[in-house]
């Protein structure tokens, strides 16, 4: 029998709509043996589920993506098989969310200052105990009725080229893959077919890069195919999930990407040999 493994998921305390319960529920009614929360620049996904886990449960996976900015544009980085008591790391995550705070709070005045009927309030009571992101903002904006659709406020308000828009003070690429290693994980480019973030493998592989996400929703087989066969010429080990968020303009399910368990064999062998 075929086993597979879901490593990328997202749950309410990142830009997700599933609590870390719902998020489990989900979990355990797919046929999956081992699964990753990867909560944006944040453990509590992970802590959160992890309290949850019975004996019979598909097997966790400490996870986490980071947003890490690299030239002109952003790159995620999946971070696997981390110490989530790593001292060093969590310090990082720490000032990160502060910083994310700022900007919560930056955006929410520049929508006040265009006649939006928004408090920070609001957008808190939309992150629930994670970290404040865009997501959060445009859900506490449709919730109060100042948009007609979630989709709205990203493109006429906070998208990157929005007026309230206020851009992140995301990880270096260096700093962010030693941090991981240093915790004891390994390093995973995501979806490297969105935006054009494979271009930025060859120079992420010298910096230290582990691995592909190669299976994800957004990739065509083409892609996948492409994507298998640079990581076997960058000695680069592959991975991949659904990326399930839970909204609307992201259907895809967990457990959807039929990702092997041998994926997470190759990440745990080479997470004992760093």
């Amino acid at each position: 029998m075929r086993r597979y493994v879901d490593l990328h998921m997202h749950t309410r305390l990142s830009d997700g709509l599933s609590t870390p319960r719902e998020l489990l529920e989900l979990v355990r009614s797919k046929n999956i043996d081992a699964f990753a929360v990867t909560d944006h620049d944040s453990l509590d996904g992970f802590r959160a589920v992890r309290e949850l886990l019975k004996e019979n449960d598909p097997e966790l996976i400490p996870g986490l993506e980071l947003s890490v900015s690299q030239g002109a544009g952003d790159v995620h980085l999946l971070a696997y098989l981390v110490d989530p008591d790593d001292e060093q790391l969590n310090r990082a995550i720490d000032a990160f969310q502060k910083r994310r705070t700022e900007r919560g709070r930056l955006m929410v005045d520049k929508l006040k200052s265009m006649g939006i009927d928004i408090s920070y309030e609001d957008v808190e009571r939309e992150a629930g105990h994670g970290a404040v992101g865009r997501p959060h903002v445009a859900e506490a904006m449709y919730r109060n009725g100042s948009i007609a659709t979630y989709e709205v406020a990203f493109a006429k308000y906070i998208g990157n080229d929005g007026p309230a828009f206020v851009p992140k003070v995301n990880f270096a690429p260096q700093e962010a893959i030693e941090l991981v290693h240093s915790a004891g994980g390994l390093v995973v480019l995501a979806h490297p077919g969105i935006e054009n973030a494979h271009e930025k493998i060859e120079a992420l592989v010298e910096m230290g890069l582990d691995g592909i996400e190669i299976y994800h929703p957004s990739h065509k087989q083409s892609q996948t195919d492409r994507f298998r066969q640079l990581a076997t010429d960058r000695g680069l080990l592959v991975t991949g999930g659904s990326d399930f968020h839970g909204r609307n303009d992201r259907t895809t399910m967990i457990g959807s990407q039929k990702v092997p368990y041998r994926c997470l064999e190759q990440l745990k062998e080479k997470a004992k040999r760093k």
